[in-house]
């Protein structure tokens, strides 16, 4: 049994297919599940005290998000994302992103003004220690306040979905030299934004963040194998 996720225990508004996703993108994420490597439905299923049913549909839903392909004659495996890809990825995150932003500053919250300031405030103490694993937490925070003040629900989904399939490589776009320093200072022009009511402004500045990440990533792909990316 995985001691890191009981799912015996499965909290009530979460099924068991849907905390089976969560553990499974996490892995990816966090790199312990690497590109490439064969899901063994027998191996996961008896780390984690499940069977067959749940874990398949689980893997459905992963390969639909893109964590996940079916190779003829290999099986389930954790995805290879090409460069053209990521790219690709990243455009639509910044749309969708941008979108949730604009309609956030309108919908006119001060509540969620006052968490986004809050929220601004511990990233800059954070990155003062020089603490990147705690900044990429509260940015995280910071831009899911945005998307769920749009009120978009679908919006939001599709959101996490591309999020979570761009956190990947999010050490590679956080230990980019100066790269704190210029979020912290976006975030400052969002919330800038929101002040003023401007909410393309705040959609515009929230596109191009994400969109100047491509570069950054670019960068990394010409430095490794494409077999360990």
């Amino acid at each position: 049994m995985n001691k890191g996720l009981s799912y015996k225990k499965v909290r009530k508004h979460k099924t068991l297919v849907e905390s089976i996703v969560e553990d499974l993108q996490g892995k990816i994420i966090k790199g312990q599940l690497e590109p490439g490597q064969k899901m063994v439905e027998a191996e996961l299923c008896e780390k984690m005290g499940i069977s067959r049913s749940p874990l398949r549909e689980a893997f459905r839903v992963l390969e639909s998000q893109g964590f996940l392909a079916h190779e003829p004659r290999k099986g389930m495996q954790v995805s290879r994302v090409s460069l053209e890809e990521l790219e690709n990825i990243y455009v639509i995150r910044a749309n969708l992103e941008s979108l949730a932003t604009n309609l956030a500053v309108k919908n006119e919250d001060p509540q969620i003004l006052e968490e986004l300031r809050r929220l601004h405030h511990e990233m800059i103490r954070v990155a003062q220690e020089d603490d990147t694993g705690a900044y990429h937490k509260l940015n995280l925070k910071f831009h899911e306040v945005l998307a769920e003040a749009s009120l978009n629900q679908r919006l939001i989904e599709l959101i996490d979905t591309f999020v979570k399939q761009t956190n990947r490589y999010r050490v590679v776009v956080f230990s980019t030299p100066g790269k704190l320093q210029a979020s912290i200072q976006n975030h400052k022009d969002i919330i800038r934004s929101f002040e003023k009511g401007d909410a393309e402004e705040a959609e515009r500045m929230r596109r191009a963040a994400i969109l100047n990440n491509i570069e950054v990533l670019r960068e990394h792909f010409t430095r490794e194998e494409p077999a360990n990316l």
